[in-house]
């Protein structure tokens, strides 16, 4: 049961951080907000161009926005940073 608890509390606390990491990018550095904006129109672009049908295509534009792909990579960089820092602690909980 504390193995479901952990992870599911490790989802929620990763889109806290990431949408927190998100919005300091953001205020705190403009420049590198807009590069990476940038850079997820470029990925979104190259994504619709891969010739895949229309109609996935279309569900690419629709779904699929450059502001969402920022949000899913700060959450992952967070995801990421938060398992590296709780595995000492899950590896001392399960030797005990």
């Amino acid at each position: 049961m504390t193995r479901l608890l952990f992870s599911i509390g490790n989802v929620f606390v990763s889109l806290l951080l990431g949408a927190i990491l998100f919005g300091f990018v953001f205020l705190r550095h403009p420049e590198t907000m807009g590069s990476i904006l940038d850079w997820a129109s470029s990925f979104k672009s190259w994504l619709i161009n891969r010739g895949i049908s229309t109609e996935y295509n279309n569900w690419i534009r629709v779904l699929l926005e450059e502001r969402q792909l920022v949000f899913m990579g700060f959450t992952i960089i967070a995801r990421i940073a938060l398992s590296v820092l709780t595995y000492p602690f899950i590896l001392w909980r399960e030797r005990s």
